[in-house]
């Protein structure tokens, strides 16, 4: 059952924070619902039986906070998404019903994954996608020790944000990124892009072995990629687990295939384990590809973010919390406006 309308909760209710229990999926799509409408691009949290089930599987792991009713008017999560690495977790989908946002129910959320919900697991890091249209879950992933390593531009649709009327146009999202049981690794980086991966790993607590790219793609090594279009945010993405000597071809594919759905950002995350992964980047910019940051662990081994907008974007309207990420967003515009004719 998918839910598609509102639902009255009492203002004013003492809450508790907790993880996830089965009777809470339907206050948590009534929650989804309240706050985006019908228009969140991830259907299962409109569906009480699909969240029971991706909490089941340790998909998901949601949290909530639930009153002496139980009621649901805040809601966090841990969850897997895009990286092939299944250990990354994405954390999200934060948000509290209107009448309880002077709470502190989010900031308690937040807390309870860092505090209690990870120690008892054993996963290779937890990123957020912050939206870039406020700075609020910024400031809040950040003071809980995330670190600055990508900025997506254009990436939500302004359509998400109708309903709160939040966004004049689409929405970009900072990478923020908190390792956990790192273990030394040697990446291949473009020599081209050496001062800016120096500036964003600085500040991580990584080890890693750097090597500038310099072998050629092997001929008789075919690409191996995974691809999701999204498409009501006219978003692809595409995970490089190995760039081969048809990448130039699977680029045309991919953006052909990207068009006839009206897809408008092409994101490319490029697996930098392989001695040659810096010729697939420089394939990328003369595609018209430009930096988005670097992000440890995507694949176990970590990735540079490549993405391409049809947009314009307006890099004004970005709002950004940390002097990194306001560093790191020069960078990416600079690069764009570098990129080969």
């Amino acid at each position: 059952m998918k839910i598609n309308y509102d639902i009255t909760v009492e203002d004013g209710q003492s809450f508790e924070i907790d993880l996830f229990r089965s009777e809470d999926a339907t206050g948590i799509a009534h929650l989804f619902y309240k706050v985006y409408g019908p228009s969140y691009p991830i259907e299962t949290y409109y569906m009480p039986e699909k969240i029971i089930e991706e909490n089941q599987k340790g998909n998901i792991y949601s949290i909530v906070a639930r009153t002496q009713k139980g009621d649901i008017i805040a809601h966090g999560a841990m969850y897997r998404s895009s990286p092939p690495n299944q250990e990354l977790y994405e954390g999200g989908q934060y948000l509290v019903l209107p009448s309880y946002r002077k709470t502190f129910a989010i900031y308690k959320i937040n807390r309870y994954i860092f505090d209690i919900l990870i120690p008892r697991l054993t996963i290779d890091g937890i990123y957020g996608e912050s939206v870039c249209n406020h700075i609020i879950s910024q400031k809040i992933a950040s003071r809980s020790g995330t670190t600055d390593v990508a900025i997506e531009i254009d990436v939500m649709p302004q359509e998400t944000y109708t309903k709160e009327q939040s966004a004049s146009g689409r929405v970009s999202c900072i990478i923020q990124l908190r390792p956990y049981n790192d273990s030394k690794q040697e990446v291949f980086i473009p020599s081209i892009y050496r001062k800016e991966i120096d500036y964003i790993l600085k500040d991580l607590n990584i080890q890693r072995t750097i090597t500038y790219s310099t072998e050629p793609i092997p001929c008789d090594i075919k690409s191996n990629i995974s691809v999701n279009f999204f498409p009501y945010a006219s978003v692809g993405r595409v995970n490089v687990i190995m760039g081969g000597s048809d990448f130039d071809m699977i680029i045309e594919e991919l953006e052909q295939k990207g068009r006839d759905i009206n897809t408008l950002i092409f994101q490319f995350f490029i697996n930098l384990e392989q001695p040659w992964a810096g010729r697939i980047i420089e394939k990328l910019r003369k595609k018209g590809y430009f930096l988005g940051g670097y992000i440890p662990a995507w694949f176990k081994n970590d990735s540079i973010l490549m993405q391409k907008t049809l947009t314009i974007p307006d890099f004004n309207s970005i709002k950004l919390y940390t002097e990194k990420a306001k560093k790191l967003l020069e960078i990416i515009k600079s690069d764009r406006e570098q990129l080969p004719l």
